[in-house]
């Protein structure tokens, strides 16, 4: 998975995480501030940080625990701040741009420091779409190229190839012709392939007869 995967799929499960449960924890929190220790914030946000490390201990990770103190006890610092700018009557508008400033600097500074990934050539394109199992495309060359052979009484030429369509976007497809006497046919499947998927494309032709068999064995 890139960085930027990875950024987003924590991202998601941050938000989620304050929305579900950071949201919960601080209406409660809150609500007994308010009720029985009005003057004592410091008291708010450091029951915070105590209850973030929840999803730490719960995934047994150290690290992650110490993410999860630090990140709640910053909310609740925002918290508190956003609740003191209400009582003042000023604006919370700069509340919403601050998130998206930071999200866009911790974005570009990922981009800057990063290093750049290999070329996808046409090598990985096909070791990508042969990596799966089980399926007819395990019976054709995983790499470029033609293979040749009888089953059965049946004369088989498989070939693998793969054609490059835009950037790190290839069509690879598997062809397949079989002779048996009198008895000829053709078999066709491609599939377009980047970094990170693999989807059929379309195809031609019908299953050789003898395919059940050989992937019995």
């Amino acid at each position: 998975m890139t960085w930027q995967g990875g950024f987003l799929v924590y991202l998601f499960y941050v938000g989620a995480v304050i929305a579900v449960y950071g949201n919960f924890v601080s209406a409660i929190l809150d609500a007994i501030r308010k009720k029985w220790l009005p003057n004592m914030r410091w008291l708010f946000v450091f029951f915070h940080g105590i209850l973030g490390l929840i999803n730490g201990l719960f995934f047994q990770d150290t690290y992650l625990a110490y993410y999860g103190m630090a990140a709640a006890m910053l909310y609740a610092c925002i918290d508190w701040w956003v609740e003191r700018r209400i009582d003042r009557e000023e604006s919370t508008k700069v509340l919403l741009i601050i998130p998206l400033i930071l999200l866009l600097l911790s974005w570009s500074i990922l981009e800057a420091i990063s290093p750049s990934l290999p070329p996808f050539t046409k090598e990985d394109a096909i070791e990508f779409a042969t990596s799966g199992e089980g399926t007819d495309i395990d019976l054709f060359p995983d790499k470029a190229g033609t293979w040749k052979g009888t089953f059965e009484g049946y004369h088989v030429q498989r070939s693998t190839r793969a054609k490059k369509s835009n950037k790190e976007l290839y069509l690879v497809t598997f062809e397949e012709n079989w002779t048996n006497g009198k008895r000829k046919g053709h078999y066709v499947m491609s599939y377009k392939v980047n970094r990170s998927s693999v989807s059929g494309y379309g195809g031609s032709g019908t299953t050789p007869p003898y395919y059940e068999k050989v992937l019995e064995q």
